[in-house]
């Protein structure tokens, strides 16, 4: 007699069932299978490049790595008040030389920049907790995203007040705005890029002629007037009271990809000095801006330039931080005026945020305690997308790399990212990850598909990032880097499957792993290197 389960199978509903499942396993091997492909094709050429301008891990460099204070606090030191400065500057010059690609979608031709519809600007905090341990620096640029290497020599350009101001750590982070010239190097003339690049970087063993989508003349500038800013943040430093608030984002936002978790807070740090000067205030929040669009040829720093603006008309100083914005879009429908054009719904858009900002009862205020505990640690990410892997090893984009070690068979080593990852505690009331790429929210708010859910079947064995933090968690995206996106191990998915565009911009289907993993540690250290009292660091 047939058991139940074996009834049910041969029934035509079970039949049916059993030809639906059939036919979508078959699909999504289908669909594995010709990525498979296209990758292995891609890896090939990748191959074939020389890797004899990527220096082996024990070769590498770490100058321009800063890794934050020596020694945390349990609490703030005696007498201790906050001392925070602001600076901002324009980063578009008047006038410029050669192409300005815009960055953020591929094009054949690339978009050349042929206009301007908003300044482009790098925004900068200095904060002191009065501990006496030094300064820490947050930075925000309106660009697509700023490689490692790049930032590093931004803070070149600051080793003298590095050294002079006992500055700990420059966070540099992007907005990752669509529509503001490329400084990256992906979106110029790819196909000049892989006519020249192979003989240039085989000839010369270096990467720095190798040809890419960024302008020299424009990230020169880029570089000296972010390390300009920064410097009269650091000079503006004056006391008074820092607080932060959480409010409601989710009208602001949509997810485009499962499952669907997201950020739907808004978190606001505001500096208020004593003598009298505007207040200071930063919005981190998840929202991609890239509203204009693949067609778009004029430059722009989407909607974060409306809402500083706003803001500034309201009497503050303001800066917006990118969050976990993974596939996060910015949902401009509800405050979008009928029959406003594509330019005048962003605005409206970001002009609503700001808003929401200036609406903040008094009371949701907290105020923080002057302690800043802040870590970073360098950590290396495999390259396993053999795309990002080619455009690494051809110069186009500019990532710190490094070959792991000579194989004996005479093959090619294993090539890495080297990027940066931090944690920043203000307290016990508010820490902020520091993550260099576009993180997924599950990884840091929970969430996260487990082992029947996910693409590979397979857990996620990371507890999420808030459940390390202290008090509310934040997330600066793009910080210290940009590395593209950071999905869950387990869901990394082929890349023709639907809802994966991400894979294709990620370095691989470890790098959630790695980042996360990085993350505890840096939380660890916070933990490790606490002292009850400065002079037990000091007797040390």
């Amino acid at each position: 007699m047939q058991n139940l389960k074996d009834r049910f199978v041969s029934s035509p509903v079970g039949e049916r069932l059993q030809a639906y499942a059939e036919a979508h396993d078959l699909k999504q091997r289908a669909i594995d299978g010709g990525s498979d492909a296209v990758l292995r094709l891609v890896g090939k050429f990748a191959d074939a490049v020389s890797d004899k301008a990527i220096p082996y891990l024990n070769r590498y460099e770490n100058d321009g790595f800063l890794e934050g204070d020596g020694y945390c606090l349990p609490a703030p030191a005696p007498g201790a008040r906050w001392r925070v400065g602001y600076a901002k500057d324009s980063i578009l010059p008047s006038r410029w030389t050669g192409d300005l690609y815009i960055a953020g979608y591929l094009a054949f031709p690339p978009n050349k920049a042929d206009g301007v519809l908003t300044d482009l600007q790098v925004r900068a905090f200095a904060l002191d907790d009065g501990s006496g341990r030094g300064i820490h620096v947050f930075a925000v640029i309106d660009c697509i995203g700023i490689s490692n290497a790049d930032i590093r020599l931004i803070r070149g350009e600051l080793r003298d007040l590095i050294a002079e101001k006992n500055i700990l750590s420059v966070n540099i982070s992007a907005t990752h705005c669509h529509s503001a010239p490329d400084t990256q190097g992906v979106w110029g003339s790819l196909f000049q890029m892989l006519k020249t690049n192979p003989k240039a970087v085989k000839k010369s063993r270096t990467r720095q002629n190798a040809v890419s989508g960024k302008n020299p003349d424009y990230m020169a500038y880029l570089t000296v007037v972010s390390a300009r800013t920064i410097r009269k943040a650091v000079e503006d430093l004056r006391e008074g009271e820092l607080s932060f608030a959480v409010i409601d984002a989710a009208p602001f936002v949509y997810d485009k990809r499962p499952p669907y978790q997201q950020d739907a807070k808004m978190t606001l740090l505001r500096f208020t000095p004593d003598d009298g000067m505007n207040p200071a205030t930063a919005v981190l929040l998840a929202a991609h801006p890239t509203n204009y669009g693949d067609k778009q040829r004029q430059i722009s720093a989407d909607f974060p330039f409306y809402l500083c603006d706003e803001l500034e008309k309201a009497g503050e100083r303001a800066a917006f931080f990118q969050g976990a914005e993974a596939a996060i879009g910015a949902n401009r429908g509800p405050f979008s005026e009928p029959g406003a054009s594509r330019n005048e719904s962003i605005e409206q858009y970001g002009r609503a945020i700001a808003r929401h900002v200036s609406q903040v009862p008094e009371e949701e205020w907290k105020q923080l305690p002057p302690l800043l505990n802040l870590r970073l640690r360098e950590v290396l990410i495999p390259a396993d997308n053999p795309l990002l892997r080619l455009l690494g090893k051809l110069g186009v984009v500019s990532n710190n790399l490094a070959r792991l070690s000579m194989r004996d068979d005479g093959k090619e080593s294993e090539i890495c990212f080297i990027t940066e990852v931090g944690i920043a505690c203000f307290g016990d009331a508010l820490t902020l990850a520091l993550i260099p790429g576009e993180l997924s929210p599950e990884i840091a708010y929970g969430g996260a598909y487990g082992e029947e859910e996910s693409y590979l079947h397979r857990d996620w064995n990371f507890p999420p990032f808030k459940d390390t933090a202290a008090g509310h968690l934040a997330v600066i995206g793009l910080c210290n880097d940009a590395i593209g996106y950071i999905g869950p191990d387990n869901d990394f998915g082929s890349v023709f499957a639907p809802k994966h565009y991400e894979e294709v911009v990620s370095a691989g289907g470890r790098t959630a792993s790695n980042v996360a993993g990085a993350f505890g540690r840096v939380a660890d250290d916070i933990k490790k290197y606490t002292v009850t009292e400065i002079s037990q660091q000091k007797e040390g």
